[in-house]
């Protein structure tokens, strides 16, 4: 029997939308600790799906083995999973995880790059391999833009920074429950029908990034971290005002990323299309008192939410063999 464990992710902003330079899209994320993916992975003639998302992963695993050229099936137990749909990674992260358990339990030579070109096809992958692979917070450098076409090979962007959280940071991490139009066609939307992003705003958010965002992490002030944050999403909100209805895609995550900086938070934002919002806190107090502040203004709001206090976790997927040994990557 196999194990993997992978994390779920916040997706805290794209470096540019232009593309000016010759580059695309890249990416700043951090991994959390929840919600998880754990795949449960032995040998077996059938493909045989278990548990959570059991129809996506019969799907991604049948696919892999057969780009692979594993001959046989495999018994697969999802226990658990991301939620779908929600800002939190549960794409990326579960192809990579089926690709993972696969790859591991028939012992094929595939580094996690060999896995993305397989079960990725057709995703931009942002920060999302490299926090699969290292966690953490991890900056992606964006793809070429000869890359960035339907039929274009898979291009894999180069991690540019990659740092272990601070473990006293929380993230509240906020996800409303009601459904929205914009949530149900999402995933039709592409990035071409916008305009591009003005360059001095992408200028602004690099800025922000190289001389704010990352040396508050290395310094571990979290003032100056959650300023740049909240700087570079409203930034690159105003960019999907057209497409969302709003800087944010669900109609009270406004208000939610308000209360959230009222109550102690230092920065706060969306995750990728949310409708995960999120905000950052230092220290255990202060996450409890910021989530019980959130929590009355929800239930006095009347909003559905599912509110978690977060750590990022510091490590990438966790593949742990039949003789109880645990492989880190990164």
């Amino acid at each position: 029997m196999l194990r993997v464990e992978a994390p779920s992710r916040l997706h805290l902003g794209q470096l540019d939308l232009n593309g000016s330079l010759g580059r695309m899209y890249g990416g700043i994320a951090v991994a959390l600790e929840s919600p998880r993916i754990v795949i449960l992975a032995e040998e077996h003639d059938e493909l045989i799906v278990r548990g959570f998302d059991s129809k996506r992963v019969r799907a991604i695993a049948g696919d892999f083995l057969l780009k692979a050229g594993i001959g046989r099936g495999a018994r697969l137990e999802v226990e658990e999973a991301i939620p779908v749909h929600v800002g939190l990674g549960s794409s990326v992260q579960l192809r990579l995880a089926v690709g993972t358990a696969l790859a591991r339990l028939y012992n094929m030579d595939f580094t996690i790059e060999d896995i993305a070109r397989i079960t990725l096809q057709g995703f931009r992958t942002d920060a999302c391999l490299g926090l699969f692979k290292y966690g953490g917070l991890t900056v992606a450098s964006g793809i070429p833009k000869e890359f960035d076409m339907p039929d274009a090979e898979f291009y894999i962007p180069p991690v540019i920074f990659q740092h272990p959280f601070p473990d006293d940071w929380h993230f509240i991490v906020v996800t409303p429950e009601t459904a929205t139009e914009f949530r149900a066609r999402r995933e039709h939307i592409s990035l071409d029908v916008l305009p591009p992003i003005p360059p001095e705003d992408v200028g602004l958010i690099c800025r922000l990034l190289a001389m704010q965002l990352l040396p508050a992490l290395l310094e571990e002030s979290i003032d100056s971290f959650g300023q740049a944050l909240t700087e570079i999403q409203w930034t690159i909100g105003k960019q999907f005002v057209s497409v969302q209805g709003g800087l944010y895609s669900h109609p009270s995550a406004e208000g939610i990323i308000r209360q959230l900086l009222n109550s102690g938070a230092t920065g706060a934002g969306q995750s990728s299309w949310g409708p995960t919002v999120y905000g950052i806190v230092e220290g255990e107090q202060a996450a409890l008192n910021s989530d019980a502040v959130l929590h009355k203004y929800l239930e006095e709001s009347g909003i559905r939410a599912r509110v978690r206090c977060l750590r990022a976790c510091n490590h990438g997927v966790l593949v742990q063999s039949r003789k109880g040994k645990t492989e880190e990557h990164g």
